[in-house]
């Protein structure tokens, strides 16, 4: 019979927190962790005189261009080497923490440099599998629109076939790249091994992986409210100071705005890390923390993987 495993998941958030708190050092991490996802920006709403003006200085300064695109494109590489190196940090500092272990910001940073590599691998093994997966799933929506008006019929039939399973593929290799990530950089799995490792714990425990998402959700929205109201208060000074004159209000305030955003942002992302890491960690019998296996209805099929339970054994002998 499967092997049912019962997650404390206010133990792991609790202890996530501990671990974000205690060791604040890792927050430098969690900033570029955080970082290289990328995300999107407001764009300003410019006049056409401002816009013209602006694409003639370009066209006419082609060099200046080229520097600009060269250097944000280094810039997002940086980005990316950092959060890469981060990450790798993150996950090796927060099972050692767990484990009661002295972590040191220079043991993360050696943790991070020796898993860059492996955690690229993972990133665009799963880049690819996303690509080629959504591009299918487009193709089968889209070429029916060729057929005139029952093409159409037909593709909204077929989008609305596909929309379930492709929320399903999404999270089912979300899961499997933290898993795999974690099985790398802690257990010290190629990369092959450890995208096999994140798809069998994926598999085995899919169910508790999207409880604790809608936990990490939860704490998400949490975290949005809670920033939103400190930033407000913290507004609130440099805005009286604002009225009496605007441009010290904005030069005294922007800057205290922009120093507490990174550090809540750092602070969320070791948490949100942390979370992952020790679900992982209890998942796979790994923390002293792991909740005890309950055995599953009978007839339902052993998962084989190599997982030790809490007791100490493993799937393949159960």
């Amino acid at each position: 019979m499967t092997t049912a495993r019962s997650i404390d998941y206010w133990g792991i958030v609790t202890r996530s927190v501990g671990i974000a708190w205690n060791h604040k050092f890792l927050w430098f991490f969690g900033f570029f962790a955080a970082s290289g996802g990328g995300g999107g920006g407001n764009t300003a709403n410019w006049g056409e005189r401002g816009v013209d003006e602006i694409r003639a200085f370009f066209m006419s300064h082609i060099e200046v261009l080229v520097a600009v695109i060269m250097g944000l494109v280094l810039l997002w590489l940086v980005l990316v080497v950092m959060s890469l190196i981060s990450k790798g940090a993150l996950l090796s500092c927060i099972s050692r923490a767990d484990d009661g272990e002295l972590i040191r910001f220079e043991d993360g940073w050696h943790a991070g440099l020796k898993a860059f590599w492996g955690m690229l691998g993972i990133g665009v093994t799963a880049f690819v599998v996303f690509l080629v997966v959504t591009a299918l799933c487009v193709l089968a929506v889209v070429v029916p629109l060729m057929g005139g008006a029952a093409g159409v019929a037909i593709a909204v039939f077929i989008g609305a076939i596909l929309f379930i399973p492709y929320i399903v593929f999404l999270f089912l290799l979300t899961f499997i790249v933290i898993y795999a990530e974690r099985e790398y950089v802690i257990r010290g799995c190629g990369v092959a091994d450890a995208l096999s490792a994140g798809w069998e714990l994926t598999k085995s425990c899919f169910w508790q992986s999207l409880l604790m998402w809608l936990v990490s959700f939860a704490s998400s929205m949490a975290f949005l409210i809670s920033l939103l109201v400190v930033l407000l208060a913290i507004a609130i000074p440099f805005i009286l100071i604002g009225v009496a004159s605007p441009p010290v209000g904005l030069i005294l305030g922007i800057p205290v705005g922009i120093v507490v955003l990174i550090l809540a942002i750092s602070a969320y992302s070791t948490y949100d890390h942390s979370l992952w890491t020790l679900m992982y960690r209890d998942l796979t019998g790994l923390s002293a923390a792991a909740p005890q296996v309950v055995a599953a209805p009978p007839g339902e099929r052993v998962p084989r993987n190599h997982w030790h339970t809490a007791e100490g054994g493993s799937d393949e002998e159960a």
